[in-house]
């Protein structure tokens, strides 16, 4: 059985972006996320927090990987946001023995 990725993201708005900040996080698309639960564990007026599990998989190789992964399937091209995601070290180690 393939053991979950931990991550963590934090979630800012892009400079220039339109409209709420806490609307554009809420309607983020979660259901269009491929074996993966991330749940919003802060909002505030200029960042959000999140955290994740992912079955692993070539998007949950690294912190770039899964950064374009949860934009692309998130919000589409344009978002207004801007995504820093960091996989939890004790997950790195399990992806290196698998």
């Amino acid at each position: 059985m393939a053991r979950a990725v931990a991550f963590s993201m934090t979630a800012m708005p892009k400079n220039g972006a339109q409209g709420s900040f806490r609307n554009t996080v809420l309607s983020l698309k979660t259901d269009d996320l491929q074996d993966c639960i991330l749940s919003v564990f802060h909002i505030g007026d200029s960042y959000a927090l999140f955290s994740g599990e992912a079955l692993p998989a070539p998007h949950t190789t690294t912190n770039a990987d899964l950064r374009e992964y949860l934009l692309r399937r998130l919000a589409g091209d344009d978002t207004g946001l801007d995504l820093e995601v960091k996989i939890a070290r004790v997950s790195e180690s399990v992806r290196s023995r698998s």
